[in-house]
């Protein structure tokens, strides 16, 4: 079943990847955004494949330390250069600027998180 999983998103990551760079029609890129950030996606769910596909710890935390990076620079597109409102309009029980900057706010935190986690295998693997 792991490799199943493992298989099934490296060839969506591939496809995204594809898709974002031009070498498949662009029907196949299922996200509205521009091409660094599906491009970045597609690697990320490459990065979950191998991840489940490997079988030493070394590549596991590598590939975890990679992955952690990976999430933690699409966290950061959405905080710092995701269009005005796409986060204020999730949280409707709050005005949409508090919420905005809510969202960005609680967003910045899950980069400084991801990355302190990053880190933390990175030193585990090679100290």
């Amino acid at each position: 079943m792991r490799k199943g999983v493992g298989l099934l998103a490296i060839a969506f990551g591939a496809v995204t990847c594809g898709a974002a760079q031009g070498l498949l029609a662009p029907d196949f890129l299922w996200i509205d955004a521009s091409s660094g950030v599906a491009t970045a996606i597609g690697a990320f769910s490459i990065l979950v494949g191998l991840a489940l596909l490997a079988r030493d710890h070394r590549g596991s935390d590598v590939l975890g330390a990679m992955l952690l990076l990976t999430f933690s620079a699409l966290i950061g597109w959405v905080t710092f250069y995701g269009p005005e409102g796409v986060i204020g309009t999730k949280l409707s029980f709050l005005p949409e600027t508090v919420a905005d900057s809510l969202g960005r706010l609680l967003f910045g935190f899950g980069i400084v998180a991801s990355g302190v986690m990053a880190f933390l295998g990175l030193k585990r693997l090679l100290g």
